[in-house]
């Protein structure tokens, strides 16, 4: 029973690139590696974006706010990155998405003007921050080694990316632009909402994912402890793999495929969900005390007084989004 239905679900006759010419396989596959790459950067910066947010919190919470402004001002590049590293994931983004030759090009090239755009902010940034002795050098070796170096050289390589976009664009016509698959459009109707939403879910997702990976590293995984840090992590990559398969193989299936997996896939997507929620709640009953001793949470304030918000959104996003494709699977059925 499990084989056909992981046979069902993996036929590879319904995917979009079954339909596609080599060249085509060629460029759709290309453009998923770009969005993978655009998202675990995205995920990193995400999570130092967070640290320095945290940092600040921390000082005004102490009672330093002059402290938390000159913080501020001195990783201004590294809140900068994120966007920057954002605009990067929304260029590939469109690119996969394809709804049609002209959204690709307007989208596209909007979202690498605003990271090479940005990019030239932080370099401007940086230089001037030098100069006028903010950083102590070009190389200061805090928070990283080659810092704020490393931003300069990294916001470098997105303009690099952005002018090649921009040019891309400038030398190639409506009919011989990006040929791979191209996915349904957002309903025009409740599009900001839905894209609002659909922005929370990213950000719980690059946060479940860097979360995920860092947990090896911060978290404390004393015996006291260990069944919370499994339910945590556990509840952060599942968070990640709620983005990573309706985004990933879900909208690589096509039309009909998608229609007839939709019920199903929801409900394996909700009980995974459930299973891992039932498993949080279950360590956090025996650990009250674990939120603010393993460390988990990103942001200090959210879980000093034991209670750690960040990880209840990771555990209830995974959720919503379940049970959004859970009636939307049920409605289809009803109108067949």
């Amino acid at each position: 029973m499990g084989k056909m239905v992981m046979k069902k679900l993996f036929d590879r006759n319904g995917f979009v690139l079954s339909g596609l010419d080599p060249k085509q396989k060629k460029q759709a596959i290309a453009v998923m590696i770009s969005v993978c790459f655009f998202f675990v950067l995205c995920a990193f910066t995400f999570m130092n974006f967070l640290y320095c947010l945290s940092d600040c919190i921390g000082s005004i919470v102490c009672g330093s706010a002059d402290v938390a402004l000159r913080d501020a001002l001195r990783s201004m590049p590294i809140f900068l990155s994120f966007f920057m590293t954002l605009s990067g994931l929304m260029t590939a983004h469109t690119f996969y998405r394809n709804e049609n030759a002209a959204i690709l090009r307007k989208r596209a090239k909007k979202h690498a003007l605003i990271g090479a755009v940005t990019g030239f902010i932080i370099m401007v940034y940086v230089i001037a921050g030098v100069i006028s002795g903010r950083y102590l050098s070009i190389v200061e070796g805090a928070p990283s080694a080659l810092y704020p170096l490393d931003s300069v050289l990294y916001s470098l390589a997105f303009i690099a990316f952005g002018i090649i976009i921009l040019v891309y664009f400038s030398k190639t016509s409506d009919d011989k632009i990006y040929r791979g698959p191209c996915r349904a459009p957002l309903q025009k109707k409740g599009r900001a909402v839905r894209c609002f939403f659909r922005t929370i879910w990213l950000l719980i997702g690059l946060y479940g994912f860097c979360g995920f990976t860092y947990s090896f590293f911060i978290v404390d995984f004393t015996e006291g402890y260990l069944p919370y840090v499994a339910a945590v992590m556990l509840e952060s990559f599942v968070a990640f793999l709620s983005v990573a398969v309706w985004e990933l193989y879900y909208n690589n299936l096509t039309e009909q495929k998608r229609r007839a997996v939709t019920l199903r896939l929801a409900v394996i997507s909700l009980a995974v969900s459930c299973s891992s929620a039932v498993f949080y709640f279950l360590a956090l009953k025996e650990n009250l005390d674990g939120p603010s001793n393993v460390g988990f949470g990103i942001l200090p304030v959210a879980y000093s007084s034991g209670f750690n918000f960040t990880t209840l959104l990771v555990v209830a996003v995974p959720l919503i989004v379940s049970i959004t494709a859970l009636v939307k699977g049920i409605c289809r059925k009803r109108a067949e």
